[in-house]
């Protein structure tokens, strides 16, 4: 087993940079022991650098709210995210906030460069990573592709593998379930779904998957459904792969 255990991991179903995250937020700066925050907009970067900088803008007045410094690391495209200063500033970071869009987009993006080298292992020497929404491209799990438009290549980075979790759960099983119901019959052997809804995580840390925010996580096992609130811990989420890795 790895000398040291991996930072925490966090599945957010949305709500990045509002009061909802206050509380996963609090918590979580504690692990960071006082070393950089940093967020990345890449999964939105198909919609421009104005959409980037709103959410830049906003993770900055929300760590300020909470009485802390945060920094944006701008990484648009794989050149980017080849940068040796891109590479550093995540390899120091403490906390790496991924706001939401294109989870594809952030896995190709990301995959095989300088900074998912300083990702990861930043991650296992205790930084804390987290991704809402679109954000979620370097945490959940791959599985095939459910849309014919879509990118051939990467869907998602594996940080918290075998775990596959659905963002926006609550609005998502109400407005799409046939989509819910694909990525469950997709899974890969050994992956584990969990719905996350808006204004909720789920999060890796000490030893255990633990839900915190407002609404729920909804564990998927085989045809059955279990709820868990803030919280609760989820016994039968698989820990992350890369925990139990020599």
């Amino acid at each position: 087993m790895a000398d040291q255990k991996l930072g925490p991991l966090v599945l957010a179903g949305s709500g990045e940079y509002t009061p909802a995250m206050d509380i996963v937020d609090q918590y979580l700066l504690k692990h960071a022991d006082g070393r950089p925050v940093i967020l990345i907009a890449t999964s939105c970067a198909m919609e421009g650098e104005d959409v980037m900088m709103k959410w830049e803008q906003m993770g900055v007045e929300h760590f300020e709210r909470l009485g802390v410094d945060a920094t944006p690391v701008r990484i648009k495209d794989r050149d980017d995210a080849n940068v040796q200063a891109n590479y550093e500033a995540i390899a120091n970071a403490g906390f790496v906030w991924f706001s939401g869009g294109s989870p594809v987009y952030l896995a190709q993006t990301f995959h095989e460069t300088k900074a998912w080298e300083a990702l990861e292992a930043a991650n296992r020497r205790g930084a804390v990573v987290a991704g809402a929404s679109g954000g979620l491209g370097v945490l959940n799990a791959d599985v095939p592709s459910l849309a014919n438009d879509q990118m051939p290549g990467v869907t998602a980075l594996g940080l918290a593998a075998p775990v596959r979790a659905l963002a926006h759960f609550d609005r998502a099983e109400q407005r799409r379930p046939e989509f819910v119901q694909r990525v469950i019959d997709n899974l890969l052997p050994g992956q584990v779904a969990v719905g996350v809804d808006e204004d909720t995580t789920v999060v890796w840390t000490e030893g255990a998957w633990r839900v915190m925010g407002h609404k729920r996580a909804v564990l998927f096992k085989g045809n059955e459904r279990e709820i868990y609130r803030h919280g609760d811990i989820i016994p039968d989420l698989p820990r992350p792969h890369r925990e139990d890795e020599d």
